[in-house]
Formats: C-alpha cells, structure tokens, sequence
C-alpha cells in the first residue's frame, strides 16, 4: 500500500487495488475524467460513465507496482506517479476507448469518384460527431498519402464532411453550448472563429485544386487546426452537454443531423447537377443548413 500527500501536506495512505473498484463506482463522472486526466489519459469528454470506469480500471491495472493513486477524490496525487510510458500507454487506452465508443459503426466509403456515403447511425448527436471527428483525421491523412483519382477522391469527401460536420455544430450544438454551459457565449464566439477561419482555408484549398504546388502545404495546415479546433470542443463542450442536456434530447438532434448527411450530397434545386458549384463549400453549407431547418420543425 503507497503512500500519498493529503491536502494538509500530511502522508496518507493510498487504497489498495482491491478497493479501488469499489470507490470508482461511487465516482462521479466528472471525478473520473479528471482522475483519468491526472493520470495521463486524454480523449474522455465525450465518454459516458461505463466507458469512464473502463478506462480507469485498464489505468489502475498498468499502474500496479507503482505508487497508488486516491482516485476516491479524482485528485492528482502530489505522491509518486506512474511512468511516462505508463502514462503514454493509458492515453491510448482512454483515446481507443472513447473512439470505440463514440462511433461503433462509423465507416468512410466512395461508391464511385466524386460520390460521398457516410455511415454513422449512433447513438445521439455527441456520438455523431465524436465520429465525425475521427473520419475527419482519417480523411486529412488519406488526401495526404494518396495521388491521382484517390487523391481527389477522398479530398472530396474530406471537403463535404468538414461543412457537414461545422453546419451541424454551428446550427444544434453551439445555440445549445450558449444557453447551458457557464460562459457559453464567449466560449462559443471562439468556436465559431475558428470554424470561419477553418471553412475559409477549405474554400481557398479548393478553389486552388489538388495539384497547386501550395495545396499539401495548406492541406497540412489545415488539418492542425481543425484537430486542435475538435480536441477543444471535446475538452470544453461535449461532456458538459451529455451531463446537462436530457438524453432524448440529444438523440433528437441526431436524428436531425443524419437527415442533413442525406441532403448533403444532393445537387442543388437551382444547378445542374454537374455544376461546378455544386461541390463548393459554400454550396454544401447552403444545402446542410436548409435540411437542418427543415429536420427541426
């Protein structure tokens, strides 16, 4: 049994593993993510508290042998930690797991060139972008290894779920985040920033085409920001509202969104269908945003 400092600075003793399960059932969900976080785990904002447990449990289990943690608190221990290697390891344990959960029957596909489907009938709409989200990496590293028709091929479908993906948070996320989480707004306005600077980048990119000397370039650019841009919504936005926000109610706005993903793809009624225009940002967002009013009658 290790010991640890309380917060008097006085030692106290640490909890056997054997008692630890029984302490993170009585965890709250925000004790556990702050535990897991603590112990090097990233990647829980959208987890539910099953998955939580989970997490800590497979953590606990590759700290044995080194000093035990108070998890009762979800405190950081100011006693001795477990390695950067253990840390490094339970990281990926968390960010797999959260994955996992998030999008159990996410899939990228192409029927054809030029032709986008998504999968990702989950289960609310924090789900659905956690999955989102996770297509959206995959696609970034895609378009960066391929050439050819595979290149524009999945730079198409990194194109179209990247407005997907920023019409939906702008239209049933944010409002959401503004009226329930503490400074709301102001955090919503720096969300919204980065999306508008993110959709701009994007335009540029396809206004110049895959095979402009400065696209790989812009492409790498515009990858680190908008993983840096969903790591902040996941850190900031998404537990709060699955902690906040009724459980139907979520649902329900999935349920809108993936009647967007249906419209996305769809030509606009005023263009040809192999119009130019038709695959423009700008053009997408117009489509997205009129099946999101229209879903949420």
């Amino acid at each position: 049994m290790a010991e640890h400092m309380s917060s008097d600075g006085s030692a106290a003793r640490g909890h056997d593993h054997s008692d630890m399960a029984g302490d993170i059932d009585t965890m709250t969900v925000s004790q556990l993510r702050g535990w897991l976080k603590d112990h090097g785990v990233t990647g829980t904002s959208g987890m539910r508290k099953e998955d939580l447990v989970k997490a800590a449990v497979k953590t606990m289990r590759s700290d044995q042998g080194t000093a035990s943690p108070n998890i009762a608190t979800g405190k950081k221990s100011t006693g001795a930690s477990g390695s950067a290697a253990t840390h490094k390891t339970a990281a990926s344990t968390g960010k797999k797991t959260a994955h996992a959960t998030a999008s159990p029957r996410a899939d990228i596909s192409s029927g054809r060139a030029g032709e986008t489907a998504w999968e990702s009938r989950t289960d609310d709409v924090i789900d659905l972008l956690l999955s989102h989200h996770e297509q959206i990496k995959q696609l970034f590293g895609q378009v960066a290894r391929a050439h050819g028709e595979q290149k524009q091929a999945a730079w198409r479908q990194l194109k179209d779920l990247l407005v997907l993906h920023e019409s939906i948070e702008q239209q049933l996320v944010h409002p959401l985040v503004a009226r329930r989480v503490p400074d709301g707004e102001d955090l919503i306005e720096s969300r919204l920033q980065e999306e508008q600077q993110a959709i701009a980048d994007l335009s540029r990119l396809y206004q110049i085409g895959i095979d402009h000397p400065q696209f790989d370039d812009g492409l790498i650019e515009l990858r680190d920001a908008v993983v840096e841009h969903a790591e902040l919504e996941e850190d900031e936005e998404f537990g709060y509202l699955r902690e906040n926000v009724p459980t139907e109610q979520l649902i329900g706005l999935a349920a809108a969104a993936r009647a967007a993903e249906r419209i996305a793809s769809r030509p606009h009624a005023d263009m040809p269908a192999s119009g130019p225009q038709n695959g423009s940002p700008a053009a997408i967002a117009d489509r997205v945003r009129a099946a999101l009013r229209d879903a949420v009658k």
